[in-house]
Protein backbone atom coordinates (compact mmCIF):
# COMPACT_ATOMS: atom_id res chain seq x y z
CA UNK A 1 0.00 0.00 0.00
CA UNK A 2 1.18 3.49 -0.51
CA UNK A 3 0.62 6.96 -1.73
CA UNK A 4 -1.06 7.11 -5.09
CA UNK A 5 -2.49 4.34 -7.25
CA UNK A 6 -0.89 1.64 -9.39
CA UNK A 7 -0.95 1.87 -13.17
CA UNK A 8 -4.11 -0.28 -13.17
CA UNK A 9 -5.96 2.71 -11.75
CA UNK A 10 -6.55 1.57 -8.18
CA UNK A 11 -8.30 4.16 -6.04
CA UNK A 12 -6.33 6.20 -3.58
CA UNK A 13 -7.12 5.64 0.08
CA UNK A 14 -7.65 8.92 1.97
CA UNK A 15 -6.81 9.32 5.63
CA UNK A 16 -7.41 12.48 7.62
CA UNK A 17 -3.98 13.63 8.73
CA UNK A 18 -3.90 16.27 11.41
CA UNK A 19 -0.77 18.34 11.01
CA UNK A 20 1.01 17.81 14.33
CA UNK A 21 4.09 19.68 15.43
CA UNK A 22 7.17 17.78 14.23
CA UNK A 23 9.55 16.26 16.75
CA UNK A 24 12.65 17.16 14.78
CA UNK A 25 14.10 20.51 13.78
CA UNK A 26 12.58 22.35 10.85
CA UNK A 27 13.35 25.53 8.96
CA UNK A 28 12.32 28.74 10.77
CA UNK A 29 9.01 30.17 9.62
CA UNK A 30 9.31 33.21 7.39
CA UNK A 31 5.82 34.17 6.23
CA UNK A 32 6.09 34.69 2.46
CA UNK A 33 9.13 32.49 1.96
CA UNK A 34 7.79 29.51 3.90
CA UNK A 35 4.36 29.68 2.26
CA UNK A 36 5.91 29.87 -1.19
CA UNK A 37 8.13 26.87 -0.48
CA UNK A 38 5.19 24.88 0.87
CA UNK A 39 3.35 25.58 -2.38
CA UNK A 40 6.42 24.32 -4.21
CA UNK A 41 6.33 21.13 -2.14
CA UNK A 42 2.66 20.58 -2.95
CA UNK A 43 3.34 20.94 -6.68
CA UNK A 44 6.24 18.52 -6.52
CA UNK A 45 4.17 16.01 -4.55
CA UNK A 46 1.28 16.30 -7.01
CA UNK A 47 3.59 15.82 -10.00
CA UNK A 48 5.19 12.77 -8.39
CA UNK A 49 1.85 11.16 -7.61
CA UNK A 50 0.56 11.91 -11.11
CA UNK A 51 3.58 10.18 -12.66
CA UNK A 52 3.03 7.14 -10.46
CA UNK A 53 -0.68 6.96 -11.27
CA UNK A 54 0.13 7.15 -14.98
CA UNK A 55 2.45 4.18 -14.71
CA UNK A 56 5.56 6.33 -15.15
CA UNK A 57 7.15 5.71 -11.79
CA UNK A 58 10.72 6.07 -13.10
CA UNK A 59 9.89 9.56 -14.36
CA UNK A 60 8.60 10.56 -10.93
CA UNK A 61 11.61 9.51 -8.85
CA UNK A 62 13.54 12.78 -9.14
CA UNK A 63 10.42 14.82 -8.44
CA UNK A 64 9.53 12.69 -5.43
CA UNK A 65 13.09 12.97 -4.11
CA UNK A 66 12.97 16.76 -4.40
CA UNK A 67 9.61 16.85 -2.61
CA UNK A 68 10.97 14.73 0.24
CA UNK A 69 14.11 16.85 0.63
CA UNK A 70 12.05 20.03 0.73
CA UNK A 71 9.53 18.57 3.18
CA UNK A 72 12.25 17.33 5.53
CA UNK A 73 13.82 20.78 5.53
CA UNK A 74 10.61 22.76 5.91
CA UNK A 75 8.55 20.60 8.24
CA UNK A 76 10.90 18.14 9.94
CA UNK A 77 11.37 14.43 9.29
CA UNK A 78 8.44 13.27 11.45
CA UNK A 79 5.87 15.70 10.05
CA UNK A 80 3.00 13.98 8.19
CA UNK A 81 3.82 15.95 5.03
CA UNK A 82 7.36 14.61 5.08
CA UNK A 83 6.04 11.08 5.61
CA UNK A 84 3.68 11.49 2.65
CA UNK A 85 6.66 12.38 0.48
CA UNK A 86 8.73 9.52 1.90
CA UNK A 87 5.92 7.13 1.05
CA UNK A 88 5.60 8.62 -2.45
CA UNK A 89 9.30 8.12 -3.12
CA UNK A 90 9.18 4.58 -1.72
CA UNK A 91 6.45 3.71 -4.23
CA UNK A 92 8.36 5.16 -7.16
CA UNK A 93 11.52 3.31 -6.17
CA UNK A 94 9.69 0.02 -5.64
CA UNK A 95 8.08 0.24 -9.07
CA UNK A 96 11.46 1.01 -10.64
CA UNK A 97 13.10 -1.97 -8.91
CA UNK A 98 15.16 -0.05 -6.36
CA UNK A 99 14.02 -2.26 -3.51
CA UNK A 100 16.65 -1.54 -0.87
CA UNK A 101 16.01 2.20 -0.75
CA UNK A 102 12.26 1.66 -1.04
CA UNK A 103 12.34 -0.67 1.97
CA UNK A 104 14.20 1.86 4.10
CA UNK A 105 11.60 4.51 3.29
CA UNK A 106 8.62 2.26 4.01
CA UNK A 107 10.31 1.38 7.30
CA UNK A 108 10.95 5.05 8.08
CA UNK A 109 7.27 5.93 7.58
CA UNK A 110 6.08 3.11 9.82
CA UNK A 111 8.68 3.73 12.53
CA UNK A 112 7.94 7.46 12.61
CA UNK A 113 4.19 7.04 12.92
CA UNK A 114 4.65 4.35 15.55
CA UNK A 115 6.89 6.63 17.59
CA UNK A 116 4.85 9.82 17.23
CA UNK A 117 1.28 8.51 17.17
CA UNK A 118 1.31 5.02 18.61
CA UNK A 119 0.21 1.67 17.20
CA UNK A 120 -3.53 2.42 17.39
CA UNK A 121 -3.38 5.38 14.97
CA UNK A 122 -4.85 4.63 11.51
CA UNK A 123 -1.80 6.17 9.83
CA UNK A 124 0.47 3.80 11.73
CA UNK A 125 -1.70 0.85 10.73
CA UNK A 126 -1.68 1.90 7.08
CA UNK A 127 2.10 2.33 7.10
CA UNK A 128 2.42 -1.13 8.65
CA UNK A 129 0.28 -2.64 5.91
CA UNK A 130 2.46 -0.93 3.29
CA UNK A 131 5.59 -2.46 4.78
CA UNK A 132 4.06 -5.94 5.01
CA UNK A 133 2.83 -5.73 1.42
CA UNK A 134 6.31 -4.73 0.28
CA UNK A 135 7.81 -7.82 1.90
CA UNK A 136 5.05 -10.09 0.60
CA UNK A 137 5.55 -8.83 -2.96
CA UNK A 138 9.26 -9.70 -2.65
CA UNK A 139 8.39 -13.10 -1.06
CA UNK A 140 10.43 -12.11 1.98
CA UNK A 141 8.27 -14.09 4.32
CA UNK A 142 10.85 -14.11 7.11
CA UNK A 143 10.45 -10.33 7.38
CA UNK A 144 6.71 -10.24 6.68
CA UNK A 145 5.58 -12.97 9.09
CA UNK A 146 6.35 -11.31 12.46
CA UNK A 147 4.97 -7.99 11.24
CA UNK A 148 1.78 -9.63 9.97
CA UNK A 149 1.24 -11.48 13.26
CA UNK A 150 1.71 -8.22 15.16
CA UNK A 151 -0.58 -6.34 12.75
CA UNK A 152 -3.37 -8.90 13.06
CA UNK A 153 -3.43 -8.67 16.86
CA UNK A 154 -3.30 -4.86 16.72
CA UNK A 155 -5.98 -4.52 14.02
CA UNK A 156 -8.38 -6.87 15.77
CA UNK A 157 -7.97 -5.00 19.04
CA UNK A 158 -8.46 -1.56 17.48
CA UNK A 159 -10.88 -2.14 14.58
CA UNK A 160 -12.49 -5.45 15.54
CA UNK A 161 -12.10 -8.91 14.05
CA UNK A 162 -14.83 -8.25 11.45
CA UNK A 163 -13.22 -5.14 9.98
CA UNK A 164 -11.90 -5.22 6.42
CA UNK A 165 -8.41 -4.43 7.66
CA UNK A 166 -8.42 -7.31 10.17
CA UNK A 167 -9.87 -9.79 7.69
CA UNK A 168 -7.34 -8.86 5.02
CA UNK A 169 -4.47 -9.30 7.45
CA UNK A 170 -5.90 -12.62 8.65
CA UNK A 171 -5.85 -13.80 5.04
CA UNK A 172 -2.21 -12.78 4.68
CA UNK A 173 -1.27 -14.59 7.90
CA UNK A 174 -3.19 -17.70 6.83
CA UNK A 175 -1.35 -17.91 3.49
CA UNK A 176 2.07 -17.18 4.98
CA UNK A 177 4.49 -20.07 4.32
CA UNK A 178 5.61 -21.88 7.45
CA UNK A 179 9.27 -21.17 8.03
CA UNK A 180 11.52 -24.11 8.89
CA UNK A 181 12.95 -24.11 12.41
CA UNK A 182 16.75 -23.73 12.06
CA UNK A 183 17.21 -25.24 15.54
CA UNK A 184 15.32 -28.43 14.74
CA UNK A 185 17.44 -31.55 15.27
CA UNK A 186 18.51 -33.47 12.22
CA UNK A 187 17.33 -37.13 12.14
CA UNK A 188 19.98 -39.70 12.95
CA UNK A 189 20.95 -42.40 10.49
CA UNK A 190 19.05 -45.67 10.93
CA UNK A 191 18.73 -49.07 9.33
CA UNK A 192 20.47 -49.41 6.00
CA UNK A 193 21.92 -45.85 6.25
CA UNK A 194 23.93 -46.85 9.33
CA UNK A 195 25.22 -50.02 7.64
CA UNK A 196 26.06 -48.27 4.39
CA UNK A 197 23.49 -50.25 2.36
CA UNK A 198 21.08 -48.63 -0.08
CA UNK A 199 18.05 -47.19 1.75
CA UNK A 200 14.72 -48.95 1.37
CA UNK A 201 11.43 -47.28 0.48
CA UNK A 202 10.07 -48.01 3.95
CA UNK A 203 12.97 -46.15 5.55
CA UNK A 204 12.62 -43.15 3.19
CA UNK A 205 8.98 -42.61 2.22
CA UNK A 206 8.11 -39.90 -0.31
CA UNK A 207 8.47 -36.49 1.39
CA UNK A 208 5.31 -34.66 2.24
CA UNK A 209 4.67 -31.38 0.45
CA UNK A 210 5.83 -28.61 2.76
CA UNK A 211 4.45 -25.09 2.88
CA UNK A 212 7.47 -23.26 1.52
CA UNK A 213 7.94 -20.05 -0.39
CA UNK A 214 8.30 -22.13 -3.56
CA UNK A 215 4.91 -23.83 -3.46
CA UNK A 216 2.70 -21.20 -1.88
CA UNK A 217 2.00 -18.12 -3.92
CA UNK A 218 1.77 -14.64 -2.44
CA UNK A 219 -1.73 -13.17 -2.01
CA UNK A 220 -3.31 -12.04 -5.32
CA UNK A 221 -2.41 -8.48 -6.44
CA UNK A 222 -5.73 -7.08 -5.36
CA UNK A 223 -5.02 -8.08 -1.78
CA UNK A 224 -1.76 -6.15 -1.69
CA UNK A 225 -2.73 -2.95 -3.44
CA UNK A 226 -1.11 0.23 -2.23
CA UNK A 227 -3.18 2.86 -0.46
CA UNK A 228 -2.70 6.59 -0.29
CA UNK A 229 -1.64 8.39 2.84
CA UNK A 230 -2.64 11.72 1.30
CA UNK A 231 -5.92 13.28 2.51
CA UNK A 232 -8.52 13.95 -0.17
CA UNK A 233 -8.41 17.67 0.58
CA UNK A 234 -4.63 17.70 0.10
CA UNK A 235 -4.90 15.70 -3.12
CA UNK A 236 -7.10 18.40 -4.59
CA UNK A 237 -4.82 21.20 -3.42
CA UNK A 238 -1.65 19.53 -4.65
CA UNK A 239 -2.59 19.64 -8.30
CA UNK A 240 -0.80 22.65 -9.87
Amino acid sequence: MAVGGRKSGKLWMALLLSIAAPLQAQAPYVADVTEAREKEWRKLAAASQAAYSAGQAADGIDTARKALGLADELFGKDDPRSLISANDLALQLESAGHFREAESLFRRVFDSYLQTRGEDDPNTQLALENLIDFYMARKRYDAAAPLADYALVSFRRVTGAASARSQRMAQIVATMPKMADPLAEKPTATGSEASGAAPTQAEHPAPAVEHTAQNIAAPPPESVEKMSMTPKADQAEMHP
